[in-house]
């Protein structure tokens, strides 16, 4: 299947040696748009890797080693950070898990290779969340101070505590107790989750089955309220299945089956149809299949794909993106909603941070190079 233009030069994060054919004028676009999509030192890290950087233009080159500079920077301090959390969370008698870019730095995968984390995830058993809140905060870790409305919704219908900042650290902290919220129309049983972690590479730590670490993967990005500029999350997809595939033989067969016991048929056959559009990942047939049967219904697909489709396709430098990737946002965000709560929930939440929330005081300072801010509840 023929990849279309604008994506072409993510190959290049797979097989380096692409980026040799670039002309400076691609080098110019290529620098600019993968600056934006975070996947620049991704570029970077894999040219290195390969003992390809002397080859890049000068001017091109010198933004590639000052990316990698700031991923070395970022991943160090997220690692510190992990260290500290891991050491206030020792004695407990409950898994410690790692998710998404923590979960990859942490088994070594070549995909952490350039990351940009800007926080931490974590998840704990739900049982144990409060006590690991007590013991985090007797470490010097902070909670966003949250008005009533806010505390309930972290407390009775989030799949997480409100994101917590230490003043050393400078690093955010997401504390999980699941990876959906519980009254989302999408919803997983955290318990099945458990029940197959294993060891990571990081003493104390635990990540989820490889699966599992990939269905997570799809159902942060296609269950999320903003998709804009998120190509790096397919980045990540395809090379996790790459990755999990070569090293497993049962990552295909099982993955569809799984799925469907946590209830991530959707997210899945989304991620599989732009997986094989745009990246030409290798899924078998039998398995695309399967996957596709369990995901959405016709109709569904109908107006799902397209919307997916416009929103996620990155808009080029100096342009801005127009009415079809405006409503697509508008659409996607709407889903977000429409899924994330039932709607006796939904109203008067929606309400509420319209009309009766009141401004957050500032958490301590992000570290150097982060721009992201911490979410709203609603976010």
């Amino acid at each position: 299947m023929t990849v279309p233009e604008p994506l072409r030069f993510l190959a290049a994060i797979r097989e380096p040696g692409r980026a040799l054919d670039w002309t400076i004028e691609d080098w110019q676009r290529i620098v600019r748009l993968s600056r934006r999509l975070r996947l620049l030192s991704r570029l970077a890290a894999g040219l290195q890797a390969q003992a390809l950087l002397d080859a890049v233009p000068a001017p091109a080159r010198r933004h590639l080693v000052a990316e990698l500079q700031l991923s070395r920077w970022r991943v160090t301090a997220m690692r510190w950070a992990l260290e500290r959390v891991g050491a206030a969370l020792a004695d407990c008698h409950h898994p410690i898990v790692l998710l998404k870019g923590a979960a990859y730095i942490g088994q070594d995968l070549s995909i952490a290779r350039g990351r940009m984390p800007a926080d931490v995830d974590i998840l704990v058993p739900r049982e144990h969340i409060a006590v690991a809140q007590d013991r985090l905060r007797q470490a010097g870790w902070q909670e966003v101070e949250l008005d009533a409305h806010d505390q309930r919704y972290y407390r009775e219908w989030s799949h997480e505590v409100p994101p917590m900042r230490h003043p050393v650290h400078r690093i955010e902290l997401d504390l999980h107790h699941n990876v959906l919220p519980p009254v989302a129309k999408i919803h997983v049983d955290a318990a099945r989750l458990l029940g197959r972690i294993r060891p990571s590479r990081l003493p104390g730590w635990s990540v989820f089955d490889p699966v599992d670490q990939f269905l997570h993967a799809a159902a942060h990005l296609f269950c999320d309220s903003e998709l804009r500029d998120r190509i790096r999350d397919l980045v990540d997809l395809d090379e996790l299945a790459r990755h999990f595939a070569d090293a497993d033989a049962r990552f295909w067969p099982s993955l569809g089956e799984r799925a469907a016991e946590l209830g991530l048929s959707e997210p899945l056959a989304l991620a599989a149809h732009l997986l094989v559009t745009w990246f030409n990942t290798p899924i078998p047939a039998q398995t695309l299949n399967q996957v596709r049967q369990a995901g959405p219904g016709t109709w569904h697909r109908w107006w799902l794909l397209p919307v997916m489709t416009r929103v996620l396709m990155p808009v080029e430098p100096d342009r801005e993106a127009g009415w079809p990737v405006r409503l697509a946002d508008a659409l996607v965000l709407a889903r977000y909603h429409r899924n994330r709560m039932p709607l006796k929930l939904l109203a008067p939440h929606l309400l509420h941070k319209a009309f009766g929330q009141r401004p957050t005081p500032p958490l301590p300072q992000a570290p150097l190079g982060v721009t992201e801010r911490p979410r709203p509840p609603d976010a």
